[in-house]
């Protein structure tokens, strides 16, 4: 009795070690097809990002040549980690992902189980997508809203048309206009008109005409936009030579003056033109009494200047957001025209969509642009012909001002920066998510469906991806 009973314990003993062996047999299996499964996928994914070997360089764009391998110092991700990312702040996308989302060769990473997938945003750095200025302009959206005061309210826009040449020409200020007005008029028979927005579709879409505009680096354009706007709202504006026979820009002044009153210490310590030029002209040049030779040196500035365009900047937004000083200027009201976004020049002002803009060169190189657009319509622009463009020196030194001030004006500008790709300046650029960087965004945005197939002419509403800044100021 005794030996059976030892017997069948031993049996069950037996049968209990096999069935622990076989349990973590599975086990083992079972993690290892999951990590090779996993290995398997995120081979075949990166794989597919970066199995490109380079990217054209895109003439219009301001940004650098990229390849798929060099892209920047931000990582790829797994498709996994795209589905757990649910709020989207916690990986920096890869331009080239965005990429591919936005030309339809991936779709749009949904988070799984969530109803309200259209909040869902993926976020990337400017001027990393592969694509144009041109090209990722036409995803861009301005809520105009937010940036009702760098919008026009009305369904026309000023531009400069060529019906002999179908070339049609956007202004943006401070990106080479007074070049642009030149060789439209007087090389291309362009005269200045008001265009709606169907005419402006029909001419590019159906009557093959070509848009262009001019885009400069936005931090560069916000020195020189402040430059022009510091002069043209000084005190000797309503008073002084400058304006003693021009009546209706001593009118202007005072119709805007309101603007100034934000910012009092902007002219502290001169009222006169004569007083200002002393803080950044030479005194040789002054004794002589050459003063246009003033914007053509570099300023004498000792800080003093500098130190109120940072006050400025502290102070600005620029937007919609007013503060708890505003009194006499309107919420988001631009210091001046010149101070306005460039995005919102390239849109359809009650809207926020985009213009079908064919091309947008670097107004940098303007002469080159405006030789290439006519060199293809049988039009010669000599060298040295596009000097029309004003180049005056900054009166204010750039070199003093922090970098603190230059990461607030890139936040002031980051639509420019997103919807025009433009790489920042590496002052602006934040290292492992800093709260000074500037990011995009990348979502979808629910818009009527303008098809001609509805026959019951109902209102529908279809997904359309859409970029803007990660953070709207």
């Amino acid at each position: 009795m005794n030996n059976e009973t030892s017997t069948k314990a031993v049996q069950r003993s037996s049968q209990s070690s096999i069935l622990k062996c076989l349990v973590l047999l599975v086990f083992v299996v079972s993690a290892a097809n999951i990590i090779i499964g996993h290995r398997s996928n995120l081979i075949d994914y990166m794989d597919q990002q970066y199995q490109q070997q380079s990217i054209p360089l895109y003439k219009d764009a301001p940004t650098v040549e990229r390849t798929a391998e060099d892209t920047n110092d931000v990582h790829s991700i797994t498709l996994q980690q795209q589905q757990n990312d649910i709020n989207g702040d916690t990986i920096i996308h890869d331009g080239a992902f965005i990429t591919d989302i936005l030309t339809d060769k991936q779709p749009f990473p949904t988070p799984q189980n969530n109803p309200h997938h259209h909040h869902h945003r993926l976020k990337f750095l400017p001027g990393t997508l592969h694509l144009t200025s041109a090209q990722s302009l036409q995803h861009c959206h301005v809520n105009t809203t937010t940036y009702a005061k760098h919008v026009p309210d009305v369904d026309t826009l000023l531009v400069s048309v060529s019906h002999k040449h179908k070339l049609i020409y956007r202004n943006v200020p401070k990106s080479s206009s007074s070049s642009a007005r030149h060789a439209m008029q007087d090389f291309l028979e362009g005269v200045d008109k008001r265009m709606k927005s169907r005419d402006m579709n029909e001419n590019v879409h159906g009557k093959n005409y070509t848009l262009v505009s001019f885009i400069r680096d936005p931090l560069q354009r916000f020195y020189s936009s402040y430059d022009e706007a510091f002069f043209r709202m000084g005190p000797w504006m309503g008073n002084g030579k400058i304006v003693e026979d021009k009546p209706k820009v001593k009118k202007w002044y005072y119709d805007n003056k309101y603007r100034v009153e934000k910012y009092p210490y902007l002219y502290v310590g001169f009222d006169t033109i004569e007083e200002f030029r002393t803080y950044y002209c030479p005194a040789e040049i002054l004794n002589h009494g050459h003063f246009l030779q003033c914007n053509e040196v570099p300023s004498i500035d000792n800080g003093n200047l500098a130190h109120r365009f940072e006050q400025f900047v502290r102070d600005y937004s620029g937007l919609r957001i007013a503060d708890a000083n505003t009194i006499h200027t309107p919420p988001g009201d631009p210091f001046d025209v010149h101070l306005n976004l460039q995005t919102t020049s390239l849109v359809f002002g009650i809207t926020g969509d985009p213009l079908p803009i064919s091309v947008l060169y670097n107004a940098t190189e303007a002469e080159r642009g405006w030789q290439e657009l006519a060199s293809q319509r049988g039009v010669e622009i000599p060298d040295g012909e596009m000097t029309h463009g004003r180049k005056i020196t900054r009166r204010i030194n750039i070199d003093l001002v922090s970098d603190e001030t230059k990461r607030k004006i890139c936040r002031l500008l980051s639509l420019d920066y997103c919807c025009l790709n433009i790489e920042l300046p590496e002052v602006c650029r934040g290292m492992n998510g800093g709260v000074d960087s500037v990011y995009c965004a990348m979502k979808t945005r629910e818009v009527e469906d303008g098809s001609e197939d509805n026959e019951n002419e109902e209102i529908r509403y279809i997904e359309k991806l859409v970029i803007e800044p990660w953070d709207e100021l």
